[in-house]
């Protein structure tokens, strides 16, 4: 579905919205990265329209599942320049919350 005034990438509600014309593909299976394209799409869309931020300049918190393969955390620095990161795995970042 890609034509005027269309675009070729729909995410979030968008993409909900339009579910009975687009395939739906879903980047991350059971916590981990699988589909590195369009997880960068999808950063660039929630940095740039969502947040309204610019990237460079503010630091990133970032959960993943307990067995993600470690070079899937050096992605994110490859296509992004982020000044700072921050990785832990979610059920840390709930017992935080617990105290």
């Amino acid at each position: 579905m890609f034509g005027i005034g269309q675009k070729d990438v729909y995410l979030g509600y968008e993409a909900q919205t339009r579910r009975g014309m687009l395939g739906l593909s879903y980047p991350i299976e059971h916590g981990i990265v699988r589909d590195w394209e369009a997880m960068e799409r999808f950063w660039e869309h929630a940095f740039d329209n969502e947040l309204r931020v610019n990237i460079d300049e503010h630091p990133v918190l970032l959960t993943e599942a307990p067995l993600n393969p470690r070079n899937n955390r050096e992605k994110m620095f490859e296509a992004f320049d982020i000044p700072a990161t921050y990785i832990t795995i979610q059920a840390v970042l709930s017992l935080y919350t617990s105290s």
